[in-house]
């Protein structure tokens, strides 16, 4: 993959690419590969949590996954697809949203949802970079007071 096929990020003053142009994210999925997209932080009936997405083919079509989760992480486990569901009725992989025909489908499908951004699609697993990130953001927007 070339600089021009994603979108670099910013992790600790180095460039990283990442994030999958649209026709990458396309690519992936007509090449039967799960992609994903970190959505941020969430509150459930006072509960604060974490959303994410997944698009992942199959042979009977694409289904695009919703996960909201509990923050589990630590400052050495970053896996949101370990972490349990907000909601225990939501299972493993967060609640279906949709099962389509195709990937054309299920990234227009995905993209209808609150939150999601087109250019900020990543493979299967560097989702916990995303988070990773979030959490580095967070502590420096909200230092530990002495």
């Amino acid at each position: 993959m070339s600089r021009l096929d994603a979108s670099p990020t910013s992790v600790n003053g180095d460039t990283e690419v990442r994030h999958l142009a649209p026709g990458f994210a396309l690519g992936a999925l007509h090449r039967g590969k799960q992609i994903e997209q970190f959505l941020g932080e969430v509150d459930r009936d006072g509960r604060r949590g974490l959303r994410w997405i997944a698009i992942s083919p199959d042979r009977t079509g694409v289904t695009i996954y919703l996960s909201e989760v509990e923050d589990a992480g630590t400052d050495t486990f970053y896996d949101v697809s370990e972490f349990p569901p907000l909601d225990p009725d939501d299972g493993t992989w967060g609640k279906e949203i949709a099962t389509v025909l195709t990937p054309e489908e299920a990234l227009i499908r995905a993209c209808s949802e609150p939150g999601v951004n087109p250019d900020r699609w990543v493979n299967e697993g560097v989702i916990c970079d995303e988070y990773r990130d979030f959490r580095i953001a967070s502590r420096n927007e909200h230092p530990a007071t002495p």
